[in-house]
């Protein structure tokens, strides 16, 4: 991509790793592949507890792209990824998980489209899902039309976590906040209050996630996950009503504590869920209804359904005008 190294428009790939050994020669291999060769491939293992360090500097080894970093303790998925951007010298940002695998062209793709659309502070696509053996098993659509995605705000994140775009984002939003499992709902929430732009390459399947691993988000946080969501958007709310949110990390951890009683209702929920998914990728139906209906006996849970159907609902309205 040679017009991009004429101008210097270095990118920075971040990837955050934590016992992926298993699939982390892949996941940076295809980085390592791209098209786009003007990169650096910036990787902070989180203090993993099994052979992916030592996976990730073999790598290095053979390319010097690869700038390597080791967290003492764990930090989460927020706290290394802020210091993969404290690395980061680049134009643009890209990530990366270290179990799933990149198309060569997506990260010239999106960067070729925020090059020729000025407007455009950051872009996704959509993306296809694999299981633990990299067997396809379904797609996540990601769609471009701003209205829609205003309008589903609240319902879905509207651009999967593995976009691009300008390190002065970060720079000016100051990064991740500490927001388990939706730091990256939340960073793009900041970014609508601040005004900035965003869309999808929703025809582009450029990249391959892997479901129904252990270890993976839904796995470790379920429920969790769907009330720090909600938590997400309550702030966003606030932010456009007083151009400030209350974000407090005391009352974050009292929200996903709750009482005993939820908490047991929630942990059994999230692990139901997740089974459901598991049994989805390996394409056991009948199973995965079941388990997402067993799911159900969680309060948040069920909200989510119901914010799932809200979804549905417009998607289903923003196909047929789209269509016409």
């Amino acid at each position: 991509m040679s017009n991009l190294k004429d101008q210097k428009k270095l990118v920075s790939v971040l990837i955050p790793v934590f016992n992926v050994e298993e699939y982390v020669e892949e996941a940076i291999q295809s980085i390592m592949d791209q098209t786009c060769k003007n990169l650096e491939i910036i990787v902070v293992d989180d203090a993993s507890t099994d052979g992916t360090y030592d996976a990730v500097k073999k790598l290095a080894i053979k390319d010097e792209r690869i700038k390597l970093f080791r967290n003492e303790k764990n930090l989460k998925i927020a706290g290394t990824l802020n210091r993969a951007l404290s690395k980061a010298n680049g134009y643009y940002i890209a990530r990366m998980d270290g179990d799933d695998i990149s198309a060569p062209g997506r990260i010239e793709k999106k960067v070729k489209f925020l090059e020729l659309n000025p407007q455009f502070d950051l872009v996704g696509c959509s993306i296809k899902t694999m299981n633990e053996n990299g067997e396809i098993v379904g797609k996540a659509d990601y769609y471009a039309d701003e209205e829609f995605l205003k309008a589903t705000l609240k319902y879905r994140t509207p651009v999967s976590h593995i976009w691009v775009t300008r390190k002065e984002i970060y720079d000016t939003l100051q990064g991740y906040r500490n927001l388990p499992a939706v730091q990256d709902y939340d960073f793009l929430m900041r970014m609508t209050t601040k005004g900035y732009r965003y869309t999808n390459l929703e025809d582009y399947y450029g990249y391959y996630f892997r479901v129904g691993r252990t270890g993976n988000s839904i796995s470790k946080y379920g429920i969790k996950k769907v009330k720090i969501h909600n938590y997400v958007y309550q702030l966003y709310e606030e932010r456009i009503a007083n151009g400030s949110d209350s974000f407090n990390s005391t009352y974050l951890n009292k929200l996903l504590n709750g009482n005993w009683l939820l908490n047991k209702l929630n942990l059994l929920s999230g692990k139901f869920l997740f089974q459901a998914i598991q049994a989805k990728g390996k394409e056991q139906k009948i199973r995965s209804k079941l388990c997402l209906l067993s799911s159900l006996i969680s309060p948040p849970q069920i909200k989510q359904v119901y914010l799932n159907i809200r979804f549905r609902l417009l998607l289903n309205q923003y196909l047929k005008s789209s269509a016409k």
